[in-house]
């Protein structure tokens, strides 16, 4: 009943703590798509002199209703192309494409994805009920003006989602979509089983494999992903002795199938601090770390974000 009960609370753990899913597409609660943009026609020539006009503006602290227009044009991607396509299609910058697509890596990418592209550069802020658009101006160091004609504010009235025009990414969020953002646990062992749809070892169904397997000896040092705060720290079920570490922007670490766990739940660790000794605890077929990477309750492939 124990291994249960444990079993459960991760699930619920994983449910209530890291889904956050709003209703409403950013992009469509800044403005309505209003054009699809295409290669074949002036769209695009008119999307680069509008982003040319916006960062001249801006830059050179002209006024406000030399600002073109906030209009958000729909891509459809087509074979082969790649987010470094789109980047030099548009002349839009990596911020302004990661930021408004909620892209999670340069592999988000693939044919037929609908893109949101705004005829500026910039990123999309979500406003909470206690901000005042004059802070939010401050931090991003952009004059409140130019937001509030952006985003057709003529009142305090408040937005969700707003477009900053020039606005940018921190570096965090910066690394995090180029995969520099997180270490490797582990300076030993070999991949032994990959991220996606798989063969259980145990059962042979095909399943889903929501992180990486990295054989090792037992005791191998296994080291903290990243900067974070330990929010579970124990035994749980096919994972055995597991750890999982709570990271800024909602991102998750879990290493499981542990001999021995160095940290408690609390604990504030750093980039490669010592957290545990790998083992053969929990659902294992030998002596491996399992390693998982989750944004909010998505399991990412943690090989497109390891540095």
């Amino acid at each position: 009943m124990e291994f249960v009960k444990k079993y459960y609370l991760l699930h619920l753990f994983i449910l209530l703590c890291l889904i956050v899913a709003p209703l409403e597409s950013a992009p469509a609660a800044i403005i309505p798509v209003i054009n699809d943009l295409s290669r074949s026609n002036d769209t695009i020539t008119l999307l680069r002199k509008d982003i040319r006009k916006t960062l001249y503006t801006i830059k050179s602290n002209r006024s406000v209703e030399e600002l073109p227009e906030l209009v958000m044009y729909k891509y459809i991607v087509k074979k082969n192309e790649t987010f470094w396509d789109i980047v030099s299609i548009t002349n839009l910058d990596l911020d302004t494409i990661v930021s408004v697509n909620s892209l999670s890596a340069p592999s988000d990418i693939k044919k037929g994805l609908i893109l949101y592209i705004p005829n500026m550069r910039g990123i999309i802020h979500e406003k909470s009920q206690n901000e005042s658009y004059d802070t939010i101006a401050m931090s991003y160091r952009i004059p409140v003006q130019y937001i509030l004609k952006v985003n057709r504010i003529v009142t305090n009235e408040h937005k969700q989602y707003i477009f900053i025009p020039c606005g940018t990414l921190s570096d965090l969020d910066r690394s995090l979509f180029l995969g520099t953002a997180f270490v490797s646990p582990l300076t030993v062992g070999k991949l032994s089983s990959y991220f996606g749809v798989r063969k259980d070892p145990i059962d042979h169904a095909h399943k889903f494999h929501a992180g990486v397997d990295i054989a090792c000896p037992i005791n191998s040092p296994v080291y903290a992903s990243r900067d974070g705060v330990v929010v579970f720290s124990g035994l749980l079920g096919g994972y055995g002795n597991l750890v999982i570490i709570k990271h800024s922007r909602d991102y998750f670490t879990l290493y499981g199938h542990l001999n021995k766990i160095l940290v408690q739940k609390g604990a504030i660790v750093t980039a490669g601090q010592l957290i545990a000794k790998s083992g053969n605890t929990g659902r294992t077929t030998g002596p491996h770390l399992h390693f998982e990477i989750r944004k909010n309750s998505k399991p990412i492939n943690p090989l497109l974000l390891l540095r």
